[in-house]
């Protein structure tokens, strides 16, 4: 099984992750968003901030959950 195959699989049965890879897709669009905006302001590059921190939390939550996925349909197959 690759690594799209797992995604599309836990995007299919695993609500919470779905749940993460939704909000992830919506979080790195608004920071490209963010990321445009110009002249820099302080409180936005601070959102900015925070929304990748955001960002890369639901990735390190979405990271162990596929290789978790990944090992058990490797003992099952």
């Amino acid at each position: 099984m690759t690594r799209e195959e797992a995604i599309q699989k836990l995007l299919e049965t695993d609500e919470e992750f779905k749940k993460w890879y939704e909000e992830h897709e919506e979080l790195k669009w608004k920071v490209h968003k963010l990321d445009k905006h110009f002249p820099p302001d302080p409180e936005i590059e601070a959102e900015e901030e925070r929304l990748k921190r955001r960002k890369l939390y639901l990735k390190d939550l979405m990271e162990v959950r596929i290789k978790e996925f990944m090992e058990k349909e490797g003992k099952a197959a």
